[in-house]
């Protein structure tokens, strides 16, 4: 999704229109709308006053799929009704609907506040979200769609798509595993026998908290800076005192939020394809085209926690040996040049790759004529030779496999690569001195399709 088709975008004012027809999808933004009702009892009034709607181009609980078309909570003080609603997930609810997005904001925004009403009393008192966590109240978009208020009239609240902060990476955690006591207020520092010109406490500053106290913070006196080392040791242990599993959640998003992402909900749609190959390929490549030649960015994308960072994940390559041996031979070769694009370095690893996956999916021609394309165009890639010689093993082309590893190991020792060449020796071992057993597997003839299963695969 990168233009919102107009008929979509019916019944919303010029600029609302305009915000939502090119969202800035490669970028964590929200836009934050209003939804007004007429002829409203006072109750509802009073919750549909406290609604704050946002529209995202970002979840940051993308990677704990499945997850919802939209979340909502609420909190105190002050009082706020919050629903939020990805970009993707309001075009399609829209689109499936048979309606407009103007009509979709206006049903979740009328289902949080006709159950906030229903729970005055559990809303008011702050204690709806630990209770609809522990599942004494129902979540705010939990009710009959048909139970909205109709329509509203959607405006924006300013003028542009705004950066996605703490404030709502806290209310999407909070939606799903509850509160987390994390004390966000202002943080003012004692004042200091000495005081320094150059430390902004002793200047009289107060801060937010917690980034604000910590980017200032390597400009305190050291008294000050002892005082608010102690203030964030304080309020972390007791947020993650508070609940464990959702300060960890907060961590981590909060940490993703400087990732690189993939657009469109497309992490969410990789979880949720975790139990079928041939869709996650699929999906896998299509995030790979909007990281041509970026594969640090591209590792910190598909990241589901902060410490993999810029660490390029082993699973999308597996993945394609994986796809061979379900027999999605097709799916493999696409993926290994979909991670090419993305790492153009590694290439012939790629390429050698999509051989043995052919070679797993029974298709020997194929698998030749790809070993063949990769020795012929990356003669002195290691990686291209060692997963040939995997792939005629895997044939039963003992001797190819042997010829092919016996090429592959000068070249691993005059680049003093010490882990191919020990990978390469004991491959070289094992082929040239099976045991009975190698012996007896590799005599079995392994299935090969037939001329027609072949011709479906393509």
């Amino acid at each position: 999704m990168t233009e919102t088709n107009a008929a979509l975008l019916a019944d919303l004012p010029p600029d609302v229109r305009a915000l939502l027809a090119r969202p800035p999808l490669d970028r964590t933004r929200l836009l934050e709308l209003t939804a007004r009702w007429e002829g409203l009892s006072p109750a509802l009034a009073g919750m549909a006053d406290a609604l704050r709607l946002f529209v995202v181009t970002w979840d940051p609980l993308e990677w704990v799929g499945p997850r919802p078309e939209a979340v909502a909570t609420a909190s105190t003080p002050p009082l706020e009704i919050v629903v939020y609603v990805p970009v993707w997930s309001l075009a399609e609810m829209a689109a499936g609907r048979e309606t407009t997005m103007a009509a979709v904001l206006a049903e979740l925004g009328g289902r949080a506040i006709t159950a906030a009403a229903a729970h005055e009393d559990a809303v008011i008192s702050g204690l709806y979200a630990e209770l609809a966590a522990r599942g004494k109240v129902p979540g705010l978009l939990s009710g009959d769609p048909a139970s909205a208020l109709g329509e509203a009239v959607i405006t924006a609240v300013g003028p542009s798509w705004d950066p996605i902060g703490l404030g709502a990476i806290t209310d999407f955690v909070q939606e799903a595993f509850g509160p987390v006591d994390l004390d966000r207020s202002l943080v003012e520092l004692t004042v200091t026998a000495a005081p320094r010109l150059s430390c902004p406490a002793c200047a009289g500053r107060r801060f937010k908290f917690p980034a604000d106290l910590a980017e200032a913070q390597g400009r305190m006196c050291p008294p000050h800076w002892n005082q608010a080392d102690a203030v964030t040791r304080r309020r972390i242990a007791r947020a993650g005192a508070s609940n464990p599993l959702g300060w960890r959640m907060l961590g981590d998003a909060s940490a993703r939020l400087s990732f690189p992402h993939l657009p469109g909900g497309l992490a969410t749609r990789l979880a949720v394809a975790r139990n079928d190959p041939g869709r996650r390929a699929r999906l896998l490549a299509e995030a790979a085209a909007g990281f041509p030649g970026r594969p640090d960015d591209f590792a910190s994308a598909l990241a589901e926690t902060r410490d993999q960072e810029r660490r390029f994940p082993a699973w999308p390559v597996t993945l394609i040996r994986d796809l061979g041996r379900a027999g999605q031979a097709a799916e493999a070769v696409m993926l290994s040049e979909a991670l090419a694009v993305v790492d153009p370095a590694r290439y012939g690893r790629f390429a050698g790759e999509a051989a043995v996956a052919l070679a797993e999916a029974g298709l020997a021609d194929d698998a030749r004529a790809k070993m063949a394309e990769n020795t012929e165009r990356w003669p002195d890639d290691i990686q291209a030779r060692m997963l040939a010689g995997d792939a005629l093993a895997i044939l039963g082309d003992e001797e190819a496999a042997l010829a092919q590893l016996q090429t592959a190991l000068p070249l691993a020792q005059q680049a003093k690569d010490y882990k191919a060449i020990r990978e390469l020796s004991t491959r070289i071992f094992r082929l040239a001195h099976p045991t009975p057993g190698e012996m007896v597997q590799r005599r079995q003839a392994r299935s090969r399709p037939t001329r027609s299963q072949r011709k479906g695969r393509r």
